[in-house]
């Protein structure tokens, strides 16, 4: 009885194989595509030997869940610094009002003090 992985159908196939391309294809046109540079070679790399006609059926289904793994970690990988920039973005705008608040307080502190002056010399402010 031949060993069998789990999987109903071990020969990976041709539209399987495009199907990953086409999503290897889209990742590798996004703008930020270079920040997963690195697990989308490893895609390419595995979706290039899962295309190989000298691979057995096994070697191709691995090429392909190797080249699946890569692109999920490359999703991750943009996510990751999207949510990055979305952060640095949000903590750059929280500096900005704490500064605005911080002006707007010593400007009311300084109103506050030349009132107090005024009413001390008995002038109306």
């Amino acid at each position: 009885m031949p060993h069998s992985s789990g999987r109903a159908d071990q020969t990976p196939s041709p539209a399987q194989t495009a199907q990953l391309q086409s999503r290897l294809d889209q990742l590798e046109t996004r703008e930020d595509a270079k920040y997963a540079k690195g697990a989308l070679e490893q895609a390419r790399r595995a979706l290039q030997s899962a295309s190989s006609v000298a691979q057995g059926p096994d070697a191709a289904s691995r090429s392909q869940q190797i080249a699946r793994a890569a692109m999920v970690l490359a999703e991750r990988q943009l996510e990751r610094r999207k949510t990055q920039a979305e952060l640095f973005a949000t903590q750059r705008r929280l500096t900005a009002t704490r500064e605005r608040a911080n002006a707007q307080r010593r400007a009311l502190e300084a109103l506050m003090r030349d009132r107090a002056s005024l009413a001390r010399r008995g002038e109306r402010p």
